[in-house]
């Protein structure tokens, strides 16, 4: 038996309290009227009797209440006889097999596969092993088996990855299947270099009860490493063939100074070399000449000597130019006067995003006008028909951006084939004038639209007035971003293929609101136009493990055609890995995971290999920490968490069920100590009523 709260047992000292009074209770004295004492002589008066315990089964009752609830509050429970402690009987084994960049170190990895196969050596015919490699994430690499030919080939194929260390999914995906399993024993297998980053006190490990947890520590004991983490560019212009100023950033692990000449590589070429000392565990800047970079997006690499970790003397980088988002604002044939001037000049202010605005009116526009925009604004104007409407929804779903204001423009206008397209329906004209006009109410903060405005005073709408907008109906996954004080949509938003349509309920000049004039409509419409044209800061490098989602890095797809010509077959966008791994987008697919280090590519079928966008990935900088947790610092933290806590699937549901009925034993003491009170109160009430008469 075992007590879940043993420090409640501190409570039986209470039982001293019946002592107490059983003890110190003094006879009631009987008071007589005596007229005097002084022909009395004076005897010495003792009880004996007020010394001595009385009504012993009174006494007994208290105390045994007191023990009954101090047990009670201590939880006791019977614990079942674990059977995976069991010397004998079949064994589960999983072994966990680091392949995180860092096990590239030295010999490693090659010391990680001998321990993998000598944690197998053993493996009998009843028994049961499963080898799993984790970095970022944890994926068994062979299914429950006790044939070895099927682990030697498994340990045999896998290599270090790109990516960083996590103990916690590794060890989540252990407990998982050593908790589906009935064999009495159960066994985890680590092998690692038990990086200190890669374990985190917070992590949420469930191991079942009864499980032996044996580590494999292949560490050793040289830590020295130099490393290029980051680099840097600083651009003279956005022009194309402007001089760029590299600068890489070094560290070292190590207890001595190095110093090294590290090299700077442009379009696959050397382009430059600086000789840097870098301290002992410390880092230190390399500095490259200024360099004219080839127009477009150009491939960069900062290397370094190798040494034992060779996955982090190589920094892969783009340089791209800050290019223009081309927008093309579209006007009814009569247009009022300077009807696009309010947006046309909010675009036009700054140069982060630099915008390009032109404005046409409706009857002079073609399809090759909607070619290489990055946003196109339907300014009281129906989306067109026909061939026009065939190209712009094409742009649309390639990830062309439509921002829709409807104005005082007839409902009925919309072409049909729009409907599954918009999936909003604009209503009548309401006038709000009377009221002093609307106000923007409500604004949906997670949207990068408004995000920027999250802080306290950073955008004052609620000065705005709205004197007329139109009903919007949102019909299916249109999303609302802003609502108006009565609760009706102001600015709504549907994501179409790659491509984003917003429309907005009122105008965007002085003819049905006073916003134009507001000092948060210049920001308000860039966040607008930067969102609806995908426009993001062009990222020169990822990480290896993020996941690359298109829809929030549209200035990777920019100069890639991705539109249908008339009458052929969609091109299909898609990214290939370094090793030629490719992964295909479509409109329900746009992310991928960047689990390779080096150059990936984006392009489309129609696009020769090598002419694509490059995407640069390298190793997580952290994983270049070599600190060194000791491994029973993880073992403790994990099987803290064995036992009670453990998962209540397969096996082990049966098991969860028995502790919970072994753990009722509290709820009868309880029990049984009201019953022994309301026995020592009858008692006592016997007795106080013997004593009365």
């Amino acid at each position: 038996m075992s007590l879940l709260a043993p420090w409640f047992l501190a409570g039986l000292v209470a039982i001293g309290v019946p002592i107490a009074i059983h003890l110190i209770n003094r006879e009631r004295k009987a008071v007589v009227p005596f007229p005097s004492l002084m022909f009395l002589q004076r005897v010495p008066y003792r009880s004996v009797r007020r010394q001595k315990l009385r009504h012993l089964l009174l006494f007994a009752l208290r105390c045994l209440a007191l023990f009954l609830f101090v047990a009670a509050f201590a939880r006791p429970f019977f614990a079942k006889p674990i059977t995976a402690a069991a010397s004998g009987g079949a064994k589960e084994r999983v072994i966990l097999l680091d392949r995180s960049y860092s096990m590239g170190y030295g010999s490693r990895w090659k010391a990680a596969q001998d321990s993998a196969r000598a944690a197998v050596a053993n493996i009998g015919a009843q028994d049961r092993a499963t080898l799993v490699s984790f970095a970022n994430e944890a994926s068994a690499l062979t299914e429950p088996t006790a044939d070895r030919t099927n682990f030697e080939r498994a340990i045999a194929r896998a290599t270090p990855s790109a990516e960083g260390t996590r103990y916690g999914p590794a060890l989540k995906l252990a407990g998982d299947i050593l908790g589906a399993s009935n064999m009495p024993n159960r066994e985890v297998v680590l092998i690692s270099d038990f990086q200190r980053r890669g374990w985190s006190t917070q992590a949420e490990i469930r191991l079942p009860a009864g499980v032996t947890f044996t580590t494999m520590d292949v560490s050793g004991q040289d830590v020295a490493d130099v490393a290029v983490t980051a680099v840097s560019t600083d651009r003279a212009s956005d022009e194309d063939g402007a001089p760029v100023t590299v600068t890489a950033r070094l560290s070292n692990t190590g207890t001595v100074a190095r110093t090294l000449d590290a090299t700077l590589e442009l379009a696959g070429r050397v382009v430059g070399s600086s000789r840097v000392t870098v301290p002992a565990a410390g880092s230190a800047q390399a500095q490259f000449a200024p360099t004219t970079v080839p127009g477009g997006v150009t491939r960069g690499l900062v290397r370094v000597p190798g040494d034992a970790l060779a996955a982090n003397d190589q920094f892969f980088f783009t340089l791209a130019p800050d290019e223009a988002v081309s927008v093309l604002i579209v006007e009814p044939i009569q247009a009022r006067v300077n009807q696009a001037l309010y947006l046309r000049r909010a675009l036009e202010i700054g140069n982060h995003p630099r915008f390009r605005v032109d404005v046409k009116r409706v009857d002079s526009i073609t399809p090759r006008d909607f070619a290489a925009r990055g946003l196109v604004v339907l300014d009281e104007v129906a989306p067109p028909g026909g061939e026009l409407g065939v190209a712009l929804r094409a742009e649309l779903r390639a990830g062309v951006g439509l921002l829709v204001v409807p104005g005082d423009l007839a409902a009925d206008r919309t072409p049909k084939e729009w409907a599954d397209v918009l999936r909003f329906t604009v209503g009548d004209i309401v006038n709000r004038a009377g009221a002093g006009g609307a106000r923007l109410a409500r604004l949906s903060y997670a949207s990068p639209v408004f995000e920027a405005f999250a802080a306290s005073g950073t955008g004052d709408f609620a000065s705005a007035h709205i004197f007329q907008h139109r009903m919007l109906r949102v019909v299916g996954d249109s999303g609302i971003l802003a609502w108006y004080d009565d609760g009706t949509p102001a600015l709504v938003e549907r994501s179409v293929g790659q491509g984003r349509v917003l429309i907005w309920s009122s105008s965007i000049d002085d003819y049905w609101t006073d916003l134009p004039m507001q000092p948060v409509f210049l920001p308000l419409m860039r966040q607008i136009a930067r969102h609806t044209g995908r426009f993001s800061d062009s990222k020169p490098w990822f990480t290896a493990g993020d996941v690359l989602d298109l829809s929030r890095h549209g200035e990777l797809t920019t100069r890639l055609v991705v539109k249908a010509a008339p009458g052929a077959e969609a091109p299909v966008l898609s990214i290939v890995s370094p090793t030629g791994k490719r992964v295909r987008f479509s409109d329900s697919v746009h992310t991928a995971t960047l689990t390779e280090r080096g150059f990936y590519e984006l392009r489309t079928n129609a696009t020769a290999e090598g002419s694509g966008r490059p995407v640069a990935v390298n190793v997580d900088p952290a994983e270049s920490d070599l600190a060194h947790v000791e491994p029973r610092e993880l073992v403790a933290a994990a099987l803290a968490t064995a036992g009670p806590a453990s998962s209540a699937s397969g096996a082990d549901a049966g098991t969860a069920a028995e502790r919970e009925r072994g753990q009722r034993v509290w709820w009868y003491l309880l029990v049984a100590a009201f019953l022994v009170l309301a026995a020592e109160t009858m008692l006592s009430n016997r007795l106080s009523g013997a004593v009365a008469q």
